[in-house]
C-alpha cells in the first residue's frame, strides 16, 4: 500500500467505451465525484466495460479528463490486488464476495437488498413454477456465503432502513445512509406542495414489473371512475411502456427518462401534487427521497423500504401491498383534504434537510476513513 491512501470503488454499472470517451450513468458519475472530493487521497474505479450505445441519461467524459483512475474489466479481487488500496468499497453481491478473501480488514460492503428482498425481486421477474423452484434452490446455496461475507468485512454501509434493520447486527462497523443525488441548494429552494386545480399525480421509476407502474395507471382510472379530476405523469422508461401507453386513459403523459437535475426536479416540483410509487418490493428507491426533497409526498405500498419513511418521518402514506382499492381510497381522502398533502410535503422537506446528498456522502466518507484510519 502506498503512502497516499487509495480508495477503490468497485462499480456495479458498466462504463461505456467509445474511443477516448467514457460514458457513465449520471447518478453514478456524480457519486464518484463526491467520493473524489471527500477522500484524502487517490480514488480508483474498477468496472466492466460496455460497447453499447449510451442511454439518454448517460454522460460522456474524455478518459484523460477523469478526476479518478479507471480500471476496466478486472475481476474485483484482481483489481484490489493490483491497486493495493487502503480500502475497497463494493456492492454486497455474489461477484464481490471474494474480496473478503483478499484482505478482509480493507473491505466495506454497500448493502441494499437482503436475501428476502433479492428473493422477492427474482420471484416477481419469474413466470414459471420451474424457474421459481430454481430460485429457491439458488437462494439456499447462496445463503452461507451471503452471511459469511458480511461477518468478515471490515464494515458495511446500509442504504435505507430495510437494509439497516436486517443487517446492522452482522457487522462490527455498520452505518445507515440514504442514497440519492439531491443537493442542499435544491432542498433549500423547495417548498411544500400546494394543491390547486385537478389532482396531479406522478409515477417515477423503470417501467418494469418490479416497479409496479400498472398500479399507478389503475389508480388514475379508478379516480376518474370516482369522479375525481386528476392527471398522471409517468416518468421513466422500460419494457412495459408500449403496453402501458396502449392501456392508458386520457390525462396520462409519458415523459421517458429525463435528465435528473435539469428536467426531472423542476417537473416534479412545479407540476406534481402527489407521487404515486406503488413498488411491490422493498428496494431502497431513491425516488422516495428525491420526491421528498422537492416537497412532494408519496403514496405507495407498505414495503420495508418505504414504510419506515412514512411511519418515522411522515413523508407520505402507505397501504397494504398490492391493494389497489386502498390506494384509491387514500387518494380520494387526500383530494378531499388537500391540506394533508401540504403538511406531508413539509415533513418530507424537514427530513431531507437533514439528509442532503452532501451530508450523506460526508458521513459515508467519514465512516470509511475511520475504518481505514486515514
Amino acid at each position: 500500500m502506498s503512502d497516499e491512501p487509495t480508495l477503490l470503488l468497485v462499480q456495479a454499472d458498466p462504463v461505456g467505451v467509445d474511443g477516448q470517451q467514457r460514458w457513465f450513468a449520471e447518478k453514478t458519475l456524480s457519486g464518484i465525484q463526491l467520493f473524489v472530493e471527500g477522500w484524502p487521497g487517490r480514488v480508483v474505479v474498477a468496472a466492466s466495460s460496455s460497447r453499447k450505445s449510451p442511454a439518454a441519461t448517460e454522460i460522456a467524459v474524455d478518459e484523460h479528463a477523469l478526476p479518478f483512475d479507471l480500471l476496466l474489466d478486472a475481476p474485483p479481487s484482481e483489481a484490489a490486488s493490483r491497486v493495493d488500496p487502503a480500502l475497497v468499497l463494493a456492492l454486497h453481491s455474489p461477484a464481490n464476495y471474494p474480496l473478503v478473501t483478499w484482505k478482509r480488514h480493507r473491505v466495506v460492503y454497500t448493502v441494499e437488498n437482503g436475501l428476502r428482498q433479492r428473493f422477492r425481486v427474482e420471484m416477481l421477474q419469474s413466470a414459471s413454477r420451474l424457474s421459481r423452484a430454481r430460485i429457491l434452490l439458488g437462494l439456499a446455496r447462496r445463503t452461507p456465503a451471503f452471511y459469511r461475507s458480511l461477518h468478515r468485512a471490515a464494515g458495511i454501509q446500509c442504504n435505507g432502513y430495510a437494509a439497516w434493520e436486517q443487517h446492522q447486527h452482522l457487522s462490527a462497523a455498520p452505518m445507515l445512509f440514504f442514497d440519492h443525488r439531491v443537493g442542499q441548494d435544491v432542498i433549500a429552494k423547495s417548498r411544500p406542495v400546494q394543491v390547486t386545480g385537478k389532482l396531479a399525480l406522478g409515477f417515477s421509476g423503470r417501467h418494469i414489473a418490479i416497479k409496479g407502474p400498472q398500479y399507478a395507471l389503475q389508480l388514475h382510472a379508478d379516480l376518474r371512475d370516482a369522479g375525481v379530476d386528476s392527471s398522471l405523469t409517468m416518468f421513466g422508461d422500460g419494457e412495459l411502456r408500449p403496453g402501458l401507453e396502449k392501456s392508458a386513459l386520457s390525462g396520462v403523459r409519458f415523459t421517458g427518462s429525463l435528465p435528473f437535475r435539469e428536467e426531472w426536479i423542476p417537473a416534479v416540483r412545479e407540476r406534481i401534487h402527489l407521487m404515486v410509487l406503488p413498488y411491490p418490493q422493498a428496494d431502497p428507491a431513491g425516488t422516495y427521497l428525491e420526491s421528498a426533497a422537492v416537497g412532494v409526498p408519496a403514496l405507495g405500498f407498505s414495503n420495508a423500504a418505504f414504510s419506515p419513511l412514512v411511519e418515522r418521518h411522515g413523508v407520505g402514506w402507505h397501504v397494504p401491498m398490492g391493494d389497489s382499492a386502498a390506494l384509491t381510497r387514500t387518494a380520494i381522502t387526500l383530494n378531499e383534504g388537500r391540506a394533508a398533502i401540504t403538511a406531508a410535503g413539509e415533513r418530507a422537506l424537514d427530513f431531507m434537510r437533514e439528509h442532503s446528498v452532501e451530508q450523506e456522502f460526508a458521513a459515508r466518507i467519514d465512516h470509511l476513513r475511520q475504518i481505514a484510519q486515514v
